[in-house]
């Protein structure tokens, strides 16, 4: 079997949309990590959920967070010296985006000056965002404590001074990008593409020729899709495929975590 890093979103690919549910995939990626083969979370969720899910699903690996953001390396993994740009709890941290911090400042001075109506989860208390996001205080403290971005919860993207507010954030080199429900404000260099290809080049300084995989369910996946060798798009509830195109594209018939391990059952010779 050739040697390959693995690169998995997590929501609605090797976690479940709808219940959030890795009990399907998690035998495989245990399974995998025993063999050798690095399973990296790369996602939107924080450097706290991740964290979180790594601990329940036994990954050692190193990961990456806020779509992009930074790149999360345990110390000790590479038997090398890189470049990092800080050190965060035990993990060497390179970074693409920005501190939130600044996020933060740029966000409520583009507020006052868009008079935009806009609130996000630093403008609430934990209780207010449990209630907001529907889930418990435990899982909704995970959500929002973030490190390279801020979530607004409230805005009429339709309105004149929303539309003021993102373009004197586009000045700054944030990026005001609207989810399903909310909003994201980030730096315009954080990317899931380029922080696969920077955490990739380490792997294959330690193993030359390693193959790297790809596996994401929407269009926010398609930056990681077109930066690895092998891209894996599995379904969506419904059993339909986002319409997105990346070089070598596989499309798996599955939905979400059952589609995750039809891809990597048939790419390699591990199986439940």
């Amino acid at each position: 079997m050739e040697k390959m890093v693995i690169y998995t979103d997590l929501d609605g690919t090797l976690i479940d949309f709808e219940n959030y549910s890795y009990e399907i995939t998690a035998p495989l990626v245990r399974k995998l990590e025993s063999n050798g083969i690095p399973v990296v979370f790369c996602s939107s969720k924080t450097r706290v959920e991740q964290a979180y899910y790594r601990e329940q699903i036994g990954v050692k690996s190193p990961f990456i967070t806020e779509n992009g953001s930074a790149v999360f390396i345990p110390k000790d993994y590479f038997p090398f010296e890189f470049v990092y740009q800080s050190v965060i709890d035990n993990y060497y941290v390179i970074e693409l985006g920005v501190p939130r911090a600044q996020i933060l400042s740029t966000i409520a001075d583009a507020r006052t000056k868009s008079e935009a109506e806009v609130f996000g989860y630093n403008d609430l208390e934990l209780d207010e965002i449990a209630q907001i996001l529907k889930l418990p205080e435990e899982a909704s403290k995970r959500a929002s404590t973030r490190d390279y971005s801020e979530t607004l919860i409230k805005g009429d993207k339709t309105s004149e001074s929303f539309k003021a507010m993102t373009e004197l954030l586009e000045q700054e080199g944030l990026a005001c990008t609207a989810g399903g429900k909310f909003h994201t404000v980030i730096s315009n260099k954080s990317d899931k593409g380029k922080a696969v290809k920077v955490l990739h080049a380490l792997f294959s300084k330690m193993n030359a020729g390693a193959v790297s995989v790809g596996l994401g369910d929407s269009a926010n996946d398609k930056p990681l899709l077109a930066a690895v060798e092998k891209p894996f798009l599995v379904q969506k509830p419904g059993n339909w495929w986002d319409d997105i195109e990346a070089p070598n594209l596989v499309k798996v018939e599955g939905i979400g975590p059952e589609g995750w391990v039809k891809a990597i059952s048939e790419l390699t010779d591990i199986s439940l």
